[in-house]
């Protein structure tokens, strides 16, 4: 079987070949640049992730915007999880794939805003993720939710393959730095 370039995987293994290249201090510079484009008005609900090494990294959010309700995912098994409301980085746990996130939390009914990692971004706000579907599972539980897709230069393609499933972001902010 030909791969074809506007495959799922094929653009996956060329976008993670590309992350695969960028160093701690280009994905800190980059993760600075996308904390700085996020702002949330205080008390609201807001689902963010704990970064895998080449993702942005967003935690610090929690530290200048205490006034906000913090989730974090919490995988419950295969193509599931649940957001989690926390409030200290201290209290989360290497959960599944080896990713942070709370032992235990009210569990969110309603949430204001979702901030979401993935492989690949259109600027249309197409995403394609890693392949296990958590998010696409989870957005249309929160129909009220602004979704909004973070990444790195590197990240965006022009165009993605898209299946019924996938979830488009309201928003896409990618880091205004060299990556």
């Amino acid at each position: 079987m030909s791969p074809n370039i506007f495959s799922k995987a094929a653009i996956r293994k060329k976008i993670h070949l590309r992350l695969k290249q960028l160093n701690n201090l280009e994905i800190a510079e980059a993760s600075l640049d996308i904390l700085a484009q996020l702002g949330f008005p205080d008390g609201s609900k807001v689902a963010i992730f704990a970064g895998l090494s080449k993702e942005p990294q967003l935690l610090k959010l929690i530290v200048s915007q205490p006034n906000v309700k913090w989730h974090l995912p919490k995988v419950r098994g295969p193509g599931k999880m649940d957001f989690l409301r926390f409030e200290k980085i201290e209290a989360l746990s290497q959960g599944a794939f080896g990713i942070l996130e709370p032992d235990h939390g009210v569990e969110a009914t309603h949430l204001d805003f979702m901030i979401c990692p993935g492989v690949a971004f259109t600027r249309e706000g197409h995403r394609l993720g890693q392949g296990g579907g958590f998010y696409d599972r989870a957005i249309p539980r929160f129909p009220k939710t602004k979704i909004i897709g973070v990444g790195f230069k590197c990240q965006v393609v022009d165009q993605l393959p898209i299946d019924k499933h996938d979830c488009l972001m309201d928003q896409v902010i990618i880091a205004r730095t060299g990556t």
